[in-house]
């Protein structure tokens, strides 16, 4: 599944785990308006640190993996509840991990088994009714508010799925008609040069001229043939600039990154124009998935003799990890002669400098 870009405000995601914190204010705000018992505060800080390993370790995970998670959440809120009622909101937190990690029936058993925990709890006189009711009230709006939540990010990436998918058809329609192409120019080429090549062979000790007019024929064809062919194959195996522009700037809609692109570097031969898509759709896949970023910049230009493309987005930054795709990357510029950075302060910035001299 890929991964959804979280919304920032002052530097914290507002759909990460962080900033959901505050709530925990509303657990200490009694203690403000009356000193707190000794055994209030001596539990509440030997269950701060398990509540957040748990919290933090579950947050993103999906399925059963979180199962833990929610269930130590949901049994850390009965066992202060019993002290006090504030501690309803600590089932906020199991709710919410609940409503966003599971599917279907799944969820819904969660949910039912933790209100079934709430209602035997005040039932039995662990927790007072307050308890209950907080655990309802406040455990229906975060529902709500991360089903909601759930099922943008679901869209978000059903779409980037769908986009990706109609990518792959329409690549796969112009290798069709390349496939096509290639069929018609080797079997027009073959078909002359099998019949001209006969008509040599017949007229070679009669018309000697004749025959070698049919060969310079034979010869002309050939070549014309290749280099169809190789048109067609550099048709199938290059993407054009333009096309590719359209496809990263539709990716980054699809996750809500603001994009801003400035192209000054005019025509491109074609391998430098194929080496410069393929960066530009793999950083912009990158941004997409790990970045977690808002905005996202594409600067095409000529420096002199060298082609410069940068790709900076205001994601997270962090530290670098080489895989496939800033391998490839590497790699497609380095057949050209050129060189590539990677910044990761206030986000990531992918740097390419590719010399024009070596493709001339």
């Amino acid at each position: 599944m890929a991964q959804i870009k979280r919304r920032r405000f002052l530097g914290l995601a507002l759909d990460g785990p962080t900033i959901w914190l505050s709530y925990l204010l509303m657990y200490v705000w009694p203690w403000f308006l009356e000193k707190p018992r000794h055994l209030d505060w001596q539990a509440s800080l030997a269950a701060l640190p398990v509540f957040l390993i748990a919290y933090y370790g579950s947050f993103d995970l999906r399925g059963s993996k979180a199962w833990p998670g929610i269930a130590v959440i949901a049994a850390i809120s009965l066992g202060l509840g019993q002290l006090t009622a504030a501690a309803s909101i600590i089932m906020l937190f199991a709710v919410m991990i609940a409503v966003q990690s599971q599917r279907g029936r799944l969820r819904y058993l969660w949910l039912g088994g933790m209100i079934a925990a709430t209602i035997l709890a005040v039932g039995i006189g662990w927790v007072s009714w307050i308890f209950g009711f907080g655990v309802l009230f406040f455990g229906g709006l975060a529902a709500a508010a991360t089903a909601a939540n759930s099922l943008l990010q679901d869209q978000t990436e059903e779409l980037i799925r769908a986009r990706a998918q109609a990518e792959a058809l329409a690549v796969m329609g112009e290798r069709e008609r390349i496939s096509r192409e290639l069929h018609d120019i080797v079997g027009h080429a073959f078909s002359t040069v099998v019949l001209k090549s006969d008509l040599a062979s017949r007229v070679i000790d009669q018309e000697p001229e004749r025959a070698r007019s049919e060969l310079e024929a034979i010869n002309a064809v050939g070549r014309e043939a290749l280099q169809e062919i190789r048109a067609a194959i550099r048709g199938l195996n290059q993407s054009t600039l333009i096309a590719a522009t359209g496809h990263v700037r539709a990716l980054l809609e699809a996750a809500d990154i603001e994009l801003s692109i400035s192209n000054t570097a005019g025509p491109l031969p074609p391998p430098l124009e194929h080496a410069v898509t393929m960066v530009m759709r793999e950083a912009v896949t990158n941004v997409v998935r790990h970045a977690q970023a808002t905005a996202c910049t594409i600067d095409i230009r000529r420096d002199h003799a060298t082609l410069c493309l940068e790709i900076r987005d205001d994601g997270r930054g962090g530290t670098i990890v080489f895989g496939n795709g800033l391998d490839g990357i590497r790699r497609r510029v380095g057949d050209l002669g050129g060189t590539v950075t990677i910044e990761a302060v206030q986000g990531v910035t992918v740097s390419a400098r590719i010399p024009l001299e070596a493709l001339s």
